[in-house]
């Protein structure tokens, strides 16, 4: 699995309550940089742009409502990821869907 994908599910493995709202920030500008451009990712993009909207503005509640999508969205991508990572975005994806 990247590391990438193994540090956000670590981050998540607390429960979204226990992620700082800076470190979550971050990690969603890392995931828009790493996504942005990639065929069959637009979707993720924009609920990420979404989110670290919502994450700057205060609007927790707002942000996340978007967790959902995001979780469905990176659900739906999981089984034309490298395999080596295919379990792990299924684990992101049931994080972010509660």
């Amino acid at each position: 699995m990247n590391e990438q994908l193994q540090q956000t599910i670590d981050a998540l493995s607390g429960g979204l309550q226990g992620v700082p709202a800076s470190a979550a920030v971050a990690n969603v500008t890392s995931w828009h940089q790493t996504l942005d451009g990639v065929p069959g990712a637009e979707t993720i993009v924009e609920h990420l742009e979404s989110l670290k909207a919502a994450l700057e503005s205060g609007d927790l509640e707002g942000a996340a409502a978007l967790l959902p999508d995001l979780g469905a969205a990176t659900e739906s991508i999981a089984a034309d990821a490298p395999a080596a990572d295919q379990d792990g975005l299924r684990q992101l994806a049931a994080a972010l869907q509660g």
